[in-house]
């Protein structure tokens, strides 16, 4: 998985639990990630944000795990539920 790392004090949206990276919060990618990829976000000090979507655009990410949780499995994505 390719890690995205954001500029200093962007981190500051997703720690208040918004789902959206913009473009412009973004320090580097690297290249060989493409839309579609899942992606770890990491702040500029190297603390993991979460887990997101990749998207080629002014949302860059969208977050789908905020922190150190697991990450997304086939439960997530098939919409079913473990109970």
């Amino acid at each position: 998985m390719n890690q995205i790392t954001l500029k200093k004090g962007k981190e500051e949206s997703l720690l208040r639990g918004h789902p959206w990276v913009f473009s412009g919060a973004i320090a580097s990618i690297p290249g060989n990630t493409e839309e579609g990829d899942l992606v770890a976000v990491v702040a500029h000090d190297g603390t993991l944000m979460g887990v997101g979507h990749f998207q080629i655009g002014s949302i860059a990410v969208r977050m789908l795990v905020f922190g150190a949780s697991s990450l997304p499995d086939d439960f997530y994505f098939k919409g079913t539920s473990i109970n």
